[in-house]
């Protein structure tokens, strides 16, 4: 739940002051909206505004609209008080396995991983109750859909998945479960540093080419602080997900190879990487019948998504929303 009014005394959050009986003023000091007894915060407001803006940047979106995001903010508020209406419980543990997750994806420590939070300015807490927030949307959800009885028939499969707009949906993409020996190289690295760091990458190549057991390459000349833990693996990526960090060539030159080979050492700025492919799958397309559970789960999921939406413009209109800021 989000924090009631009469929470936080030390933020000065506001209180009330009665003139003759009859009128009744807000003094509000740090207060942006009040949704019946709980509040949204001015400090609050602007993170998520600033946190919108950082995302419009990196895509080239509009600058967004301030409605739209105190909006999504009241909607958090909602969902969570309906979330404890039904006994819905997300357990801190469910949440740190999503986080866990996340780092290891991104083959990122502990201080990697909050280094990373504080560049996009947010915190771990403000990350997991976004997470908590979506784990309870997804669960009022799936009561609404078992409430509604919602079923989905052959012919509605069928229509979907012979929909052409929807093709992309069955496409499987190619995909390499990878494994990595990391060299560093200091950013301030002198030519015989540089050098030399360049000759050990090379020799890890040749040896993991000549069949050396790869984690035990990892375990002798990885510079990765998590390689204990991992023994050098990293996960598994389609080709648009390796662009973003590797490069276009780089991509082009692992997804030519194979399982088992290893890919020649790929120089980027912290230092060498030498990968090994562990398993690959080829794109593909699937037919109906592979796809059929698929699209029954994704129009279940799409009708419940449709009565959660009434819900929430039914709630809104019915609560006691009250904005203290303007949001021109």
């Amino acid at each position: 739940m989000r924090r009631k009014i009469s929470y936080f005394v030390f933020l000065l959050l506001g209180f009330v002051v009665i003139f003759h009986g009859n009128l009744v003023a807000d003094i509000v000091n740090g207060i942006a909206c009040k949704v019946d007894d709980e509040i949204i915060t001015i400090h609050e407001f602007e993170k998520e505004y600033e946190a919108f803006k950082r995302y419009a940047g990196i895509v080239g979106a509009p600058l967004p609209d301030k409605k739209q995001v105190m909006d999504k903010l009241i909607e958090e508020v909602l969902i969570a008080k309906e979330a404890e209406r039904r006994g819905i419980v997300v357990t801190e543990s469910e949440i740190e396995k999503i986080i866990e997750d996340i780092k290891r994806q991104n083959n990122l420590d502990d201080n990697s991983f909050r280094e990373e939070l504080k560049k996009e300015g947010t915190t771990l807490e403000e990350l997991k109750k976004k997470y908590r927030i979506q784990l309870y949307k997804n669960r009022i959800i799936s009561q609404m859909i078992m409430e509604k009885g919602i079923r989905v028939s052959d012919a509605e499969i069928e229509e979907f998945y012979k929909d052409p707009k929807r093709r992309n949906l069955f496409k499987k993409d190619a995909i390499v479960s990878l494994s990595q020996v990391f060299i560093s190289v200091p950013p301030d690295a002198d030519f015989k540093t540089s050098k030399e760091k360049k000759r050990i990458a090379e020799n890890v190549y040749e040896l993991a080419k000549e069949g050396a057991d790869f984690k035990e390459l990892v375990k002798q000349y990885s510079d990765d602080p998590r390689k204990e833990e991992t023994l050098g693996s990293i996960g598994s990526y389609t080709r648009s997900q390796l662009v973003n960090f590797l490069g276009v060539e780089n991509v082009q030159t692992i997804f030519a190879l194979s399982a088992g080979d290893v890919v020649p050492p790929i120089r980027l700025p912290d230092g060498y990487y030498i990968f090994k492919i562990n398993e690959k799958r080829d794109e593909k397309i699937l037919s109906l019948e592979e796809a059929r559970e698929s699209i029954k789960s994704y129009i279940i999921k799409e009708k419940g998504v449709k009565i959660f939406n009434e819900w929430l413009k039914n709630k809104k209109e019915s609560t006691i929303i009250t904005y203290m800021i303007e949001l021109e």
